[in-house]
């Protein structure tokens, strides 16, 4: 059994009783090495808000290890959770954060007005992440 499953199914629970700050903030003092654990609850469940919870919760982490994570939620259908992912990405401002956002380019929905809209917040993370980057000197 995973080392973290117990006290993440505990706080999720939390989560979806309407604790969400308990749950946020206990989920992010737990040791990095439970990312993986979470990663995988995000990947398990259709609740499109615990989705965005979690990549929230993730990417709040402040881990580069969360990058290509943060990829996988960029490509999400839903526009709230490729919103939160962009929102990390833009945090975590490093060269790999820039790649994987330059690469969102080439993404197309099957309505141009969302892939519009996509582009849109795209663009804007990248050069948020650009400038951050510059200032950072890295």
């Amino acid at each position: 059994m995973p080392e973290f499953t117990s006290q993440i199914a505990y706080y999720l629970e939390r989560y979806k009783n309407g604790h969400w700050d308990d749950a946020f903030h206990s989920l992010l003092e737990m040791d990095h090495r439970a990312l993986p654990e979470l990663m995988m609850e995000f990947r398990r469940t259709d609740d499109i808000d615990l989705r965005i919870f979690l990549v929230n919760v993730i990417w709040e982490h402040r881990q580069q290890s969360c990058v290509e994570f943060l990829r996988e939620a960029l490509f999400d259908l839903e526009s709230r959770v490729w919103r939160e992912a962009l929102n990390g990405l833009v945090t975590l401002a490093s060269p790999a954060a820039l790649e994987v956002l330059r690469a969102g380019r080439a993404r197309e929905f099957p309505a141009q007005r969302k892939t519009d809209e996509f582009r849109q917040w795209l663009e804007e993370a990248i050069e948020q992440t650009e400038d951050e980057i510059r200032r950072k000197g890295t």
